[in-house]
């Protein structure tokens, strides 16, 4: 296996949603793409401020006034805000039109055959193996090892250091904290949470927290 780019050209200008610590991450990751990077949407910076040498353009509401054929978005809102605020975001992109960027660090390693959809994000040291599908929006913080024959649906988010053995089914939504472990062949329900450092040995029901080691349900 070996670090490639996802392929997007870098020619169109990106526009990137949110203001925390995952947006920060994923801005440094952008620039070091080479992308041009013209604003930054977030509630909490009023139009015409700055951040981070960015211009903000207001609340995402300024997106109706922007031309989804000339500009990319990217989402970067983090889990803290609730994995919710993120998917309604990008699904409220989506039907407006905009393109989410897939994007890749370039010390990620990910086989040939792995399946990205739109928006999903793999951060530094990430190794995702053959065999897996990620759906839009999934992030992969930074790594985490994602490996063979895994299927994370839409909006997974998976914490740094955590580990998914072969063959583990994630459903939409669900949040796998920092250095979680989840056994092969374990499923874990939509919307379910991992808490940090878990052991998962036996599947997760929709809904459901589970953490320690082995993880239990606590609601």
């Amino acid at each position: 296996m070996q670090s490639r780019r996802s392929g997007v050209s870098s020619e169109r200008p990106v526009v990137l949603l949110g203001a925390g610590g995952h947006a920060r991450v994923v801005l440094d990751l952008l620039r070091l793409r080479g992308y041009q990077v013209v604003g930054v949407c977030a509630p909490e910076l009023p139009a015409g401020s700055q951040w981070q040498r960015l211009s903000a353009l207001g609340e995402d509401v300024v997106l109706e006034a922007l031309d989804p054929a000339e500009v990319w978005l990217v989402n970067g809102i983090g889990p803290m805000s609730g994995n919710m605020v993120r998917r309604r975001v990008h699904e409220e992109g989506s039907v407006r039109g905009y393109t989410w960027l897939t994007l890749d660090h370039p010390s990620c390693v990910r086989a040939e055959d792995v399946s990205l959809a739109e928006g999903v994000q793999l951060m530094a040291g990430v190794v995702v193996q053959p065999g897996c599908r990620l759906e839009a929006g999934v992030v992969v913080n930074t790594r985490a090892t994602i490996d063979h024959d895994c299927q994370l649906d839409e909006h997974v988010f998976v914490g740094p250091g955590a580990v998914l053995c072969g063959a583990v089914k994630a459903g939409r939504g669900v949040f796998i904290g920092a250095g979680a472990i989840v056994l092969p062949g374990i499923h874990l329900g939509e919307g379910a949470i991992i808490g940090a450092g878990a052991v998962v040995t036996r599947s997760v029901e929709a809904g459901r927290t589970a953490v320690g080691s082995p993880a239990r349900s606590i609601k």
